[in-house]
């Protein structure tokens, strides 16, 4: 009985903490410092992504169901180099001196090639949740580790995420750049993205995504879509019928028919895999 007694308070404190954690950590991405705020309107610099555009050549391979996958068994040391160099040259850019389509590109292609690097330094794995190095007692994954410092402001995946293209873009179609390295993601793609074409190449991603089996699909009325949709909701119009709404320009005639039919999502589906080539490829 002295033992009930004791853990039933024990459970309640976890159940507290966890609780309490996690409200201050939404509370704290909902807050954007102040500096990432800073553009030039007037500026028609363009930044140069010479060397992940070459990474992304050579190392990014379509397979036969069209998911990107990166070539991970076969990057070398000098791949890595290369990307750490690259990175490097990033962060001692003044990103504030932009125009906001080119910051926007900036950020998409940093976060890919910082979760690329990511998963390079820590391969062999079967799934980027294996990789736990965020710090806190309740947390996983890489997300919450800073990886890279940008105007002398240490950032990590989710502050590049979740506190600076969410909330100062307010564009579902972002959720479409970037890749978390998984099978259910959208593509990392094969073409760095560019302030100058950053709609066409987001409109792009959105098709892709949205029509593929990873994005949307209608199975004997059903709709299957992925998971993706339920964790970012609130950013494709807040419900399952704000979500449909989204979908429909950009789906396909054969899909779009369907949604038109359809009020409700039905089921959520994630592929958590790598979105790696084999050794044997």
């Amino acid at each position: 009985m002295k033992t009930k007694r004791m853990v039933r308070p024990c459970i309640a404190l976890f159940i507290y903490l966890l609780s309490a954690h996690s409200i201050a950590f939404a509370a704290m991405e909902n807050k954007i410092p102040r500096i990432w705020l800073k553009h030039n309107p007037h500026s028609h610099a363009v930044i140069s992504y010479l060397a992940w555009q070459n990474f992304l050549s050579h190392h990014v391979i379509r397979n036969p169901e069209g998911i990107h996958l990166i070539d991970y068994p076969n990057l070398n040391p000098h791949d890595l180099d290369t990307l750490k160099k690259h990175l490097a040259h990033m962060s001692t850019i003044d990103i504030t001196r932009y125009n906001r389509h080119e910051q926007l590109a900036f950020w998409i292609n940093l976060y890919n090639a910082l979760t690329v690097l990511t998963v390079a330094e820590h391969y062999p794995i079967s799934s980027i949740q294996e990789i736990h190095i965020t710090p806190g007692l309740f947390s996983t994954g890489p997300w919450g580790k800073h990886l890279i410092t940008i105007r002398g402001v240490a950032l990590s995946l989710n502050d590049i995420h979740q506190r600076i293209i969410r909330p100062i873009w307010n564009d579902p179609r972002t959720h479409y750049a970037l890749n978390n390295a998984t099978m259910g993601a959208a593509n990392i793609s094969q073409q760095v993205f560019q302030g100058n074409r950053l709609n066409e190449q987001l409109n792009a991603a959105a098709i892709e995504y949205i029509n593929s089996l990873r994005g949307a699909h209608v199975i004997e009325g059903k709709l299957i879509v992925s998971k993706l949709y339920a964790w970012f909701i609130e950013d494709f119009g807040g419900n399952e019928q704000g979500l449909i709404a989204h979908l429909l320009p950009f789906a396909n005639p054969p899909l779009r028919r369907k949604l038109m039919q359809i009020n409700a999502v039905n089921m959520y589906v994630y592929n958590w895999h790598l979105n790696s080539t084999t050794i044997s490829s």
